[in-house]
């Protein structure tokens, strides 16, 4: 699709934008998608034995070329999201005549099981003067996942802490107008941080870029210090934005148009650029819709006392397989499930109430999502495969909410789907699949 749309001019992503739009800053003025852009490189993880390593430390910084570093390119994008789109991002980057003059400086990273801190921070000295602090989002650390949820009822959260003080070390070290931004929770960082700027140093800030990042609790949100940065803050969120309307209430954000589904939205490949803009849409979806009321619903049952046990409950489940990634979970599932399952015998009945309705609920998004956009773009030329669709869809929710669905066998001898407490029907499943297969058959253009 990149390589398509790079040819013909029409809407791409980020990566096609950096390829195409080759304005200089003096010429036209730092832009949503350019801070995208800038997001993205904070995913990357320099190499600390790299001879250059420290000088992207320093606050001299060095020219962004300097990442073109092919010995380092593993470790650099080993475990990003898309390693070939990130190395395409950076190509794209150092021949921009936008992008290339920009220096790279003040890395930092932070982690701490004990702590609960996933942190890295990055910071890009612009072609035109001016700064933007770029801070990374969450990785697929168990700890950086646990450190995202534990925003329920933690206020600060260390990553939060730590993103105050290294935007005031970047304003103090730098000078000239100031950004910042982020994806995921990188967004939240940022904010946070411009918030918690102390004011001479915050009247610097231009504007702060929150890409699908969570939001913050009510008592935040409530604060002089959000009235007085409101203004400034841009926010962006996929259509299907699950992350992003995290205790969303109070933040304004724009929604963009993207071509994934459900939680494959947050990646933010997948968001449309035309020309020198996101591609806009109307309204969030409505599996986005149904998870942001389902996790309301959550809030609203229990005190804030209160969650923080209860997602320590949760995280001390998952811990149970030993792992540092979630990947690592995946691959090893046969030995994961099992040790899931005894530990989530030891919780209380209401915590393991509330994991089930959360997967259900993500289920049951996941397939909203995907139905909705790819039946909705195909309403007119597929009448009937839409009504099929349609209710292929509600014959699931019903199993879904109803736990009737049929059972799969796992390979230890027990029930696989009882692990989840039996919230996958693997046939609807696989018809609704082969459903939405065939619209895109047919119909192309949706």
């Amino acid at each position: 699709m990149a390589e398509a749309a790079e040819r013909s001019g029409a809407a791409g992503n980020f990566v096609i934008y950096a390829k195409t739009q080759l304005e200089p800053l003096h010429a036209r003025p730092l832009c949503a998608v350019d801070s995208l852009v800038l997001s993205w490189l904070a995913y990357f993880k320099l190499n600390d034995q790299s001879p250059v390593y420290q000088g992207f430390c320093s606050w001299d910084g060095l020219p962004v070329r300097e990442l073109l570093r092919a010995e380092d390119f593993d470790a650099m994008f080993g475990e990003s999201w898309d390693s070939q789109g990130s190395r395409e991002l950076l190509f794209a980057v150092c021949s921009s005549p936008r992008f290339r003059d920009m220096r790279v400086c003040g890395y930092r990273t932070s982690f701490s099981e004990e702590a609960e801190e996933q942190f890295a921070a990055v910071t890009f000295q612009l072609s035109d003067g001016s700064v933007y602090a770029a801070f990374r989002g969450t990785d697929s650390t168990l700890v950086g996942w646990k450190e995202d949820f534990n925003m329920a009822f933690q206020s600060p959260v260390p990553a939060q802490v730590s993103a105050a003080e290294y935007l005031e070390e970047v304003a103090h070290a730098l000078p000239g107008a100031l950004y910042a931004g982020g994806h995921s929770k990188g967004g939240n960082l940022a904010v946070y941080a411009a918030i918690m700027c102390p004011h001479a140093l915050q009247d610097r800030i231009v504007r702060v870029f929150s890409h699908d990042g969570p939001g913050f609790n009510e008592q935040f949100l409530r604060g002089k210090g959000f009235a007085r940065m409101r203004g400034r803050i841009d926010k962006t969120l996929p259509r299907s934005s699950m992350f992003g309307m995290i205790f969303e209430d109070q933040e304004d954000y724009a929604i963009v148009d993207s071509t994934s589904f459900a939680l494959l939205q947050h990646n933010p490949f997948s968001w449309v650029v035309d020309g020198t803009d996101f591609k806009r849409v109307e309204r969030i979806s409505a599996g986005a819709r149904y998870l942001d009321k389902t996790l309301s619903d959550w809030m609203a049952r229990i005190p804030p006392e209160e969650r923080g046990r209860v997602i320590d409950a949760v995280f001390d489940v998952i811990g149970a397989t030993d792992a540092t990634y979630f990947a690592e979970i995946r691959d090893s599932w046969q030995e994961s499930l099992p040790k899931m399952r005894a530990a989530a015998g030891e919780v209380p009945a209401e915590t393991r109430d509330l994991f089930k309705r959360l997967i259900k609920a993500l289920v049951r998004t996941a397939t909203i999502g995907q139905v909705a956009d790819t039946a909705g773009r195909a309403a007119d030329a597929a009448g009937r495969l839409v009504e099929s669709a349609t209710q292929a869809a509600g014959k699931m929710a019903s199993r879904l909410q109803g736990g009737s669905s049929p059972q799969a066998v796992s390979e230890d001898g027990g029930d696989a789907e009882s692990d989840c407490g039996g919230l996958v029907d693997i046939d609807a499943f696989d018809r609704l699949s082969k459903l939405i297969a065939e619209l895109r058959e047919r119909y192309p253009s949706a």
